[in-house]
């Protein structure tokens, strides 16, 4: 991805110089506790008024005072995809994201090709423009709901989140996912999914593993919805219609290879809202951006330019 494939992305205002760098406090004394404290000193040099906090609704309470004397350039989430996903649902609708990706997958980073270090997120905050970014937001049946950046997943992915958030005691690697997969894959059953969309009409489109997008970009680099972009309004969906622990393997190896759209027992579709209920497991958990989030049935829907994220310059 390329800020140059952006239809609309706006420049930063000069005058803003508050930046509030978000650390999540488990990392304050680590590697990422440190290129925190390394990128404020650099911003600081710099002329802005930058800190680093570790207690949420301070950094909230302190962005909503910056946004209001127009006075905030922008909260930097220090962290990996849960990080800004986080930020996104609890920051106010008017402050600028900037991601420093520190994560296990960093997704969005890597979509948005977003810088690493210190010194090149210090000239992001610098010099970057910001890119309003359509998010989404999932619904469930409470009425209870959230926003996320990526996409969201119903079936037996989001039984291993599950899985992985109930068994975690610490910082998650690639390897993390193993014993919770193995847990899950035994006893899945995976039910049938029923999507509907009043764009579709009155078709139902039935699924055993769903996957909703936001941007066209999965772990691992996988691209599901191709024709998925950042500020078209729209997600993509990509729905797998065949059961099994096999199966599973098969559309694995087939999304690798991006070779999944060709096959009949995947289907692609796009549509800017749609719900996803199931008769045979109405509480089929779901996940958003690669946390748990609650059980079927949902309803999730585009959010148009939600996300404000400071991106490079073309």
């Amino acid at each position: 991805m390329n800020t140059a494939n952006l239809d609309n992305t706006q420049p930063l205002n000069n005058q803003a110089k508050k930046v509030i760098i978000s650390l999540n406090p488990k990392a304050g004394s680590g590697p990422s506790g440190q290129l925190a404290a390394e990128l404020r000193n650099i911003l600081n040099s710099r002329g802005f008024e930058a800190e680093v906090d570790t207690d949420l609704p301070s950094i909230v309470s302190k962005a909503k005072l910056a946004v209001a004397e127009n006075n905030l350039r922008c909260v930097v989430g220090v962290g990996g995809d849960g990080t800004q996903t986080l930020m996104l649902n609890e920051l106010p609708p008017e402050a600028n994201l900037c991601v420093f990706p520190q994560g296990t997958e960093n997704i969005l980073a890597k979509y948005f090709q977003l810088p690493q270090t210190s010194e090149e997120v210090a000239d992001l905050v610098t010099n970057g423009r910001v890119a309003q970014i359509d998010a989404g937001r999932i619904t469930e049946a409470n009425g209870e709901s959230k926003l996320f950046c990526l996409m969201v997943g119903c079936g037996v992915d989001a039984a291993i989140v599950h899985q992985l958030a109930a068994d975690r005691t610490g910082h998650i690697t690639k390897l993390s996912y193993l014993p919770p997969i193995w847990k899950v894959i035994k006893k899945y059953n995976y039910p049938k999914l029923l999507v509907t969309s009043e764009e579709w009409g009155n078709e139902v489109l039935e699924a055993r593993v769903l996957f909703v997008m936001n941007i066209n970009r999965y772990a691992l680099g996988i691209s599901m919805t191709p024709d998925i972009k950042p500020q078209d309004g729209k997600l993509g969906i990509c729905a797998f219609k065949k059961r099994g622990v096999f199966q599973m393997l098969r559309y694995f190896l087939l999304l690798l290879t991006n070779q999944h759209h060709k096959r009949k027992d995947c289907v692609i579709r796009y549509a800017s809202s749609l719900k996803v209920r199931s008769k045979e497991m109405p509480d089929t958990p779901t996940q958003i951006d690669g946390d748990p989030c609650g059980t079927l049935p949902i309803t999730i829907e585009t959010v148009p330019q939600r996300l404000r994220l400071i991106v490079p310059t073309s």
